[in-house]
């Protein structure tokens, strides 16, 4: 199964309405080394590509693409634990 997580789902200064997915308190220890860390250690393979994140196309991003087993909601509750 394949999906794909922005970096703004991440970004502790856009509101939920925006696309955030994860809590500020969380949020405020992230960084991008970290997440590679954390789906490295979870075994699983991604690609990275530059996009528009559709919400706020102005701003320029990144954009993982997961090949994982797991779902999406499943994998956003991995990474804010381990942070």
């Amino acid at each position: 199964m394949r999906c794909s997580l922005y970096l703004q789902y991440f970004n502790k200064d856009i509101p939920r309405s925006k696309g955030r997915k994860l809590s500020k308190k969380t949020l405020a220890r992230f960084s991008e080394e970290k997440l590679v860390k954390i789906l490295n250690d979870a075994d699983i393979k991604y690609e990275v590509k530059s996009c528009a994140y559709p919400r706020i196309t102005w701003e320029k991003t990144r954009i993982y693409i997961l090949d994982s087993n797991l779902h999406k909601g499943t994998i956003l509750k991995l990474i804010e634990r381990k942070l």
